[in-house]
């Protein structure tokens, strides 16, 4: 067993056979070969369980990227770039996590592998895309995993999960190979990164992948000697700034004020919807699609939801944000130029407070996890995980207490490029500084 990761594949591989058809964490799984592999692997993560978003090659495994039209893709034999560092560390790859279809809606449900549940409430999703990679590390089916993020992708399902989740920088870790590929119009929107339960885990888990994925970029120093609360305008957390203020005051002992220089996540949100509905005709192409075909299939998976003639070529959740993304298209959103000027500024005003060594937190989200299929329900969802997105920030999304409801709630600290280790030493403080107060305490879940 590895001192840093106690879960063994053993216990992996039969939680997952006891329980996954229920929780719907992953799409594909090697059990068999898993348990074979677990006592001869040799490496700094020998023989620790874990998994990879249904978005990565890896050999003798289907990557559907979360796709019915993929379900038989073939993929290369030696796999991505996150399979080769992990394996190469002697780490075992139990299976590929559960996620929404292309990875689009903020919660992981589709055609290829069912519904997410939420370790919390079985009603409610486990978030997205990346929802089975935080449900399998929180019900200890997998020791870490490693997802992407677009919009929230790996900090709102860590949120809901209770886990911690790392979004990390395009520019110091861009992705090197990813199914279905972004386009490279909005490519600096996708981060990567992984789940785990502990920063000790996450550091093992950075020095083990920064070989193969870190570029050589070196960012300037980032010592943050001011931070900046970005309070919820609405929600369910109306008690934010005084539950981490303290928090945060005790960690960095200094004054912590609320932001002023950032737009509101409603104009934010606008921001984003531009670029995605400016760009809808690269998202269509990026998988082959094409603007008629995809928009009959959009058309047919809201109608007929897959239940007549058998098209499942889009899954429901997707197919509601491709109708709007092409409802903003021939609207508000048809200047491609303007959109990006306008998501540029937002990330000049991040790179400002950075500059001035100041760091920006906030939460994940305002809101506990809505019900299954219900996530695109609610516009503000994503109103402060995109932030990071739009401005290529590191964002760490770290558990911190629950919601009146009993759900987990989690904030964020959003970071420049390459300032991860900066977050993770910083997040030991917030950890010990929340753990002293009982009403903060984590709700813990474990599968037998």
């Amino acid at each position: 067993m590895n001192a840093l990761f106690p879960l063994t594949v053993a216990d992996a591989v039969r939680r997952t056979r006891e329980h996954d058809a229920r929780v719907c964490c992953h799409v594909s799984a090697r059990l068999d070969d898993a348990l074979a592999e677990a006592g001869g692997r040799e490496g700094p993560l020998a023989g620790v369980p874990y998994g990879l978003k249904d978005e990565f090659d890896t050999p003798n495994l289907p990557t559907t990227g979360g796709s019915w039209r993929h379900r038989a893709r073939s993929t290369p034999g030696f796999g991505s770039a996150p399979f080769r560092a992990f394996d190469a560390a002697g780490a075992v790859l139990i299976g590929k996590s559960n996620l929404s279809d292309l990875g689009l809606a903020p919660e992981a449900s589709s055609y290829v592998g069912g519904s997410t549940k939420n370790p919390f409430d079985p009603t409610r999703t486990a978030g997205g895309s990346s929802g089975g990679s935080a449900a399998s590390v929180a019900y200890g089916i997998h020791a870490f995993d490693w997802g992407t993020d677009i919009g929230g992708s790996i900090r709102l399902p860590a949120a809901f999960c209770g886990v911690l989740g790392l979004k990390l920088s395009d520019a110091t870790w861009p992705i090197q190979e990813l199914f279905p590929s972004v386009p490279d119009s909005m490519r600096w929107l996708c981060g990567q990164g992984p789940f785990a339960r502990t920063t000790e885990q996450m550091r093992a888990i950075l020095d083990v992948g920064a070989g193969t994925m870190r570029s050589e970029l070196v960012p300037p120093p980032f010592d943050p000697t001011e931070v900046e609360l970005y309070a919820p305008e609405r929600g369910a957390w109306g008690t934010f700034v005084g539950d981490v203020q303290p928090v945060l005051e005790e960690a960095l002992g200094r004054p912590v004020v609320e932001a002023s220089a950032i737009p509101p996540p409603s104009e934010v949100r606008e921001v984003y919807a531009g670029i995605w509905a400016s760009h809808l005709t690269d998202l269509l192409a990026s998988d082959d699609v094409g603007l008629v075909n995809g928009l009959a299939a959009v058309v047919s998976a809201l109608v007929f939801r897959g239940r007549i003639f058998g098209d499942r070529r889009f899954h429901p959740t997707t197919a509601e944000l491709l109708l709007l993304i092409a409802i903003g298209r021939v609207t508000l959103f048809r200047d491609r130029d303007e959109a990006r000027r306008r998501a540029f500024a937002v990330r000049d005003t991040f790179r400002d407070l950075w500059a001035d060594h100041r760091l920006v937190v906030s939460p994940v989200t305002a809101h506990p996890p809505p019900r299954i299929l219900r996530s695109n329900w609610n516009p503000e969802l994503l109103g402060y995980t995109i932030q990071g997105n739009l401005s290529d920030a590191t964002g760490l999304a770290i558990p911190f207490g629950t919601f009146d409801s009993g759900l987990p709630r989690a904030i964020q600290l959003l970071g420049p490029p390459g300032s991860e280790r900066v977050l993770l030493d910083l997040a030991d403080r917030i950890i010990a500084s929340r753990d002293a107060r009982p009403a903060l305490r984590q709700p813990g879940v474990e599968l037998a």
